[in-house]
């Protein structure tokens, strides 16, 4: 017995740009907010050096230097900032189609 399973038609792929502006400014929007994160526990370790806070929660190890804290969120936010710049350029180009001009 040979049993044979059809599948549907899918819906095309599409070739246009811009398909994960969505996806970009969502990821943008996620990786801002733990960048602040990130710079807050940067500032908590640096004001524990300058003696104006209490303790930080990592004593040792890499994470208990408040540059790798402050270079952490400074990464996060330029990853951040190119993902909103990916998600405008490819939303202007989606926006312009050949029937609006």
């Amino acid at each position: 017995m040979v049993v044979r399973i059809r599948f549907g038609r899918g819906r095309p792929v599409e070739g246009r740009s811009g398909k994960n502006s969505r996806v970009a400014r969502i990821s943008a929007s996620v990786l801002t907010l733990i960048a602040i994160c990130l710079a807050s526990f940067g500032m908590w370790r640096l004001a524990e050096d300058l003696g104006w806070a209490g303790n930080f929660i990592i004593a040792e190890g890499l994470l208990s230097h408040w540059q790798v804290w402050l270079g952490a969120a400074g990464l996060l936010q330029f990853a951040a900032w190119r993902l909103l710049h990916y998600a405008r350029g490819a939303g202007a180009d989606s926006e312009l189609s050949p029937s609006a001009t």
